[in-house]
């Protein structure tokens, strides 16, 4: 029954290798291209049309509905015209590879909260919050713009009518913070890089969020079965048939597909969200069940220990999720988690090094993105520029090390959940940022590394690791191409991040500018944009003093991390995964939990009654599921732009 997560099979590695050229310069045009599409394809969406949030998942849907497109209606047609109009599967994984990367830069992937961080503290200033005397002193020329003839009151509220848009005050800004968040990200690709081998061949990770998408490229060319099509016809029609209420109110619909609502058992206990998504069901149906059973159960020992601590007076969680105290207990499970992928790693891990070195090792890094000795050093000086440029912009240096570290480590744990667990909503118990501030503690941390600190909202990506999650799925889909095109893959995967930043990062300034970014109802640009600099401020005027609860749970977490990790590696009828406790009670994973039981239930009947082959039987059903049901929300948004333009329905998220 573990073993029902199929991988990929050497008949689909030479399918995908199709073509004379493999790795071609339209391959990568086509990344960089849908790169692009996906950037201002969000950004119109969610800050014009005002429909659904495009990017909070790790397969973005931003990402997935032109990818779709492209391989189930552009490519097949191209095909009718002539075989050599019509993209191959390599070229079509390249451009899956580079629409991951672009993916992971609008909205709340990373523009939304980096220009929305560093306009906060001139436009939010104002002399009752005394910002400008706490935070401007410390804001170096070249970290924020300036509210220079009203430049930020017009990015937040609209300029003028025949005015012209101030660019001038965003390029050495921008420019300077796009230094960091490509050390950050060449960071991730060499970390990739540096695992990619382990990962992939010798723990063999399943990367369940890829499999229904190599499956539609690689075999896009045998039809689809009759599952296929009822999976389609389920999901989209009960999103059509919801979509009736849009311009008929009261007219009844399919509950809890939209939102679900929260079931409280008692009033000291966190919620269950019963919405039934979807987009979750689907892409967890190819996660292994031990895993889905352990994701639901430790959100039912959440709840209950929550409940039971809150009831005797401990702020253990919201109704919603764990507390800021209490979520360090998962985060010494998050730490454990990302240590003991190391230490599982060690041996390839000191292979790469000696292969860096120069040393004569049995690796062959031919097949990576780059040489090992690139990737080694690139990480080292990656790393060392980060921490220089956070000291630079006012940051100790020990400080701005301790946060280079931690955000490291976030970056591995989460795209090690993804790659192996496969839930698209993952992020980590406790930020970067928060971790550096309690370590250190408030009153150990001077004006400008606080306020530097506050900065940081720009890159947390909200936990979600960043760029890393897209970088390693990326690095994984490289296996599919020819060795000799994969230094190639490299490069579509630096160019789709340059244009689709460039792209996103201009066209969110033009939106704010001509609609006014206050008026996207957007969180990294209402609440998020200002809530580092609020924190920061209490931080300064009342620092208090560290209590000995969050490194005992933190301790706590971590020991109890062991004992699983030790357990399901020991003893083989151990039926926990030691990932669900790592992220228990988190917010993005307890939004999830009534999906991944739904589809833990679906998964352990079909296995019940007729084991690995049913699964795979059931497998096109699934896909024709997440097809279906990302035509819907296509639909929805179309149906929004066409009706409902400024005002229109948030039906895809958690």
């Amino acid at each position: 029954m573990a073993n029902e997560t199929r991988t990929i099979t050497q008949s689909e590695t030479d399918a995908a290798s199709d073509g004379p050229h493999g790795v071609t310069a339209r391959g990568i045009a086509f990344a960089i291209i849908l790169a692009i599409v996906s950037n201002l394809w969000v950004n119109y969406i969610e800050y014009v049309v005002h429909a659904s949030r495009m990017t909070l998942s790790h397969f973005p849907m931003g990402t997935l509905m032109p990818y779709l497109t492209l391989v189930l209606l552009l490519n097949p047609l191209a095909k009718q015209l002539g075989k050599r109009y019509a993209l191959t599967s390599t070229e079509l994984l390249v451009a899956l590879a580079g629409g991951l990367i672009g993916g992971a830069i609008p909205s709340v992937g990373l523009t939304g909260y980096f220009l929305g961080a560093i306009a906060a503290p001139y436009y939010f200033a104002t002399p009752e919050n005394q910002w400008a005397e706490y935070f401007h002193p410390y804001i170096p020329s070249w970290l924020a713009p300036r509210n220079t003839n009203h430049a930020l009151d017009y990015l937040f509220e609209g300029r003028p009518p025949g005015s012209d848009i101030p660019w001038e005050i965003w390029y050495i800004p921008i420019a300077s913070w796009m230094t960091l968040i490509v050390a950050l990200l060449l960071a991730s690709i060499c970390l990739s890089v540096i695992l990619r081998k382990q990962w992939v061949e010798s723990e063999r990770l399943p990367y369940p969020i890829l499999r229904p998408l190599l499956d539609l490229t690689i075999r896009n060319e045998t039809g689809f079965s009759n599952r296929f099509w009822i999976g389609f016809g389920i999901a989209f029609c009960i999103i059509a048939w919801n979509m009736i209420a849009y311009f008929i109110p009261g007219f009844p619909q399919i509950p809890n597909i939209r939102w679900g609502p929260w079931v409280h058992f008692q009033r000291y206990f966190p919620g269950i969200w019963t919405r039934i998504n979807m987009f979750t069901i689907s892409f967890a149906y190819f996660a292994n069940i031990d895993v889905l059973f352990s994701l639901w159960f430790f959100c039912v020992l959440f709840i209950i220990r929550s409940g039971v601590l809150n009831r005797y007076g401990y702020n253990a969680s919201s109704s919603y999720t764990t507390s800021g105290e209490f979520a360090w207990l998962q985060l010494g499970g998050f730490v454990m988690l990302v240590f003991w992928s190391l230490w599982t790693a060690r041996g390839h891990l000191k292979k790469v090094f000696r292969h860096a070195m120069g040393n004569e090792t049995d690796l062959d890094d031919t097949q990576e993105l780059m040489k090992y000795r690139t990737a080694v050093l690139g990480l080292i000086i990656s790393a060392i520029f980060a921490t220089c440029w956070l000291w630079k912009a006012g940051m100790g240096f020990g400080v701005a090390g301790l946060y280079i570290f931690s955000s490291l480590v976030i970056f591995l744990g989460v795209s090690r959940i993804v790659a192996d667990v496969g839930l698209v909503f993952v992020c980590t118990p406790v930020g970067a940022q928060e971790i550096v501030t309690r370590l250190i503690g408030p009153r150990n941390l001077s004006g400008p590394s606080l306020t530097s600190l506050a900065f940081t909202n720009a890159f947390g990506s909200f936990g979600k690791g960043l760029f890393m999650p897209a970088v390693v799925h990326a690095t994984k889909i490289a296996d599919l191409v020819p060795n000799a095109g994969r230094r190639r893959m490299l490069a579509a995967i630096l160019l789709a991040f340059a244009a689709g930043a460039a792209a996103s990062i201009t066209y969110t300034l033009y939106l704010g500018y001509t609609h006014g970014a206050y008026n996207f109802n957007d969180f990294p640009f209402t609440r998020y944009s200002r809530s580092g600099f609020a924190n920061a401020l209490a931080q300064m005027k009342n620092p208090g003093e560290e209590t000995y609860l969050r490194p005992v749970l933190f301790g706590i977490g971590a020991a109890i991390m062991s004992v699983l990790t030790i357990a399901k590696y020991r003893f083989p009828w151990w039926p926990l995964h030691p990932v669900g406790f790592s992220i228990a009670g988190i917010s993005y994973i307890h939004y999830s939990t009534f999906s991944i039981f739904i589809a833990w239930a679906i998964k352990f009947i079909i296995l019940r009654i007729g084991g690995a082959a049913l699964y795979r039987r059931y497998t096109p059903f699934f896909m024709g599921s997440l097809v279906g049901y990302t035509a819907g929300v296509g639909l929805s948004i179309i149906v929004d732009i066409i009706f409902f333009p400024g005002g229109g329905h948030s039906i895809h998220g958690y």
